[in-house]
């Protein structure tokens, strides 16, 4: 075997490829996916345009508002909202019944009361017993 042939015999067979039909393969790719990212670009623009074009709302009814019982979306605002009336109830004067005469007024105040003439009960037994 000559030093010729072991020469061959490593070699790569140089018909295989063709380097200029790999540069032109790598640059058709690249061209290809730039024409579909202009093409993409350009069919949502288009799409964006027509869509503020139009006018939306006209033909939509408003959304219903979904039967009770509802789903508790905010619980932290519920709850704040709760306490702010029930502090609202308790350091306010309100009639609860005008034609018995009955009154709410503020608890600050009602304790006041009850610490100057004593609970309206032991008041009536403090009566009956003199």
């Amino acid at each position: 075997m000559s030093a010729n042939e072991s020469n061959k015999r490593r070699d790569h067979e140089r018909t295989d490829w063709n380097l200029s039909w790999v540069v032109g393969g790598g640059l058709a790719l690249v061209i290809s996916v730039a024409i579909m990212l202009l093409g993409s670009w350009w069919i949502f623009k288009e799409f964006q345009s027509s869509a503020a074009s139009r006018q939306l709302g006209t033909a939509i009814p408003p959304p219903m508002a979904p039967p009770e019982p509802r789903l508790q979306v905010s619980p932290n605002a519920d709850w704040d909202a709760m306490l702010e009336k029930e502090r609202a109830t308790l350091h306010s004067y309100e009639w609860v019944d005008r034609s018995n005469g009955i009154v709410r007024i503020p608890i600050d105040r009602q304790m006041q009361l009850i610490a100057e003439r004593g609970f309206p009960a032991q008041a009536a037994q403090v009566k009956e017993a003199k």
